[in-house]
């Protein structure tokens, strides 16, 4: 059985089971490109991955929830449920140690949006339509209420992985006690309404942002791991 629940009135976490799997893709070596070209698989590097239990929120955290964290946090109306975005990756561990969590690790956001069978997408392998994503083939060019998309889902009900924003992640060997928090380690996953389809893979990384960077298009959920004290 599973522990109790992870929770966050606003946002429920899902539980995902231990597992082995293996992060990266295959045709890495073939698609590494020129430095700087959008399109390399050169960081999705093939690795055999342990991954511990651990909760993940439901959806990004949205700008409602975010606003309990910090009260000066304005939005226009009717964006309640919409991602929270413009936050660094710096704030958004912030607001995750203040619902007494983190954020995923690389590794765990992959393994939710692929599982050990290595989807390309949280739904499987049909290639992207609107009615799978928010990305950039759809309108409107922003972000949209979280859980919008029914057909982006994981088998275990983790909503929002491929499209709608980016998502702030850490390494697996990130520790605040013992590494500075540089460009080194910050991550993000996924893809959003200003991509294409080919970051929607669950493989797809993007390294090397500064921590105080910010965009529109980037957002953040919180994890938990199953044995933290209660």
């Amino acid at each position: 059985m599973p522990p109790p629940q992870a929770t966050d009135p606003l946002n429920r976490g899902v539980f995902i089971q231990a597992g082995l799997f293996t992060a990266g893709s295959d045709d890495r070596r073939e698609q590494i490109l020129e430095a700087g070209n959008p399109y390399s698989k050169a960081d999705e590097l093939r690795l055999r991955r342990t991954v511990e239990s651990f909760w993940i929120q439901e959806h990004e955290v949205t700008n409602a929830e975010y606003r309990r964290f910090d009260p000066q946090h304005t939005f226009a109306s009717g964006l309640e449920r919409h991602p929270v975005v413009e936050v660094t990756w710096v704030e958004a561990r912030a607001y995750a140690a203040f619902v007494g969590g983190r954020l995923p690790t690389d590794a765990e956001w992959e393994f939710a949006a692929r599982g050990a069978e290595r989807r390309t997408y949280p739904w499987g392998e049909v290639q992207p339509t609107c009615d799978h994503a928010h990305f950039v083939d759809c309108g409107p060019r922003q972000t949209l209420e979280v859980m919008s998309r029914e057909v982006d889902q994981s088998p275990e009900g983790v909503y929002d992985l491929a499209g709608n924003v980016r998502e702030w992640t850490v390494p697996v060997w990130f520790d605040a006690a013992r590494h500075p928090a540089n460009h080194d380690a910050v991550r993000a996953k996924g893809g959003s309404f200003e991509h294409p389809a080919f970051f929607l893979r669950g493989a797809s990384v993007t390294k090397d942002w500064q921590p105080e960077s910010s965009w529109t298009n980037v957002g953040f959920r919180v994890s938990w791991p199953a044995n933290r004290p209660d």
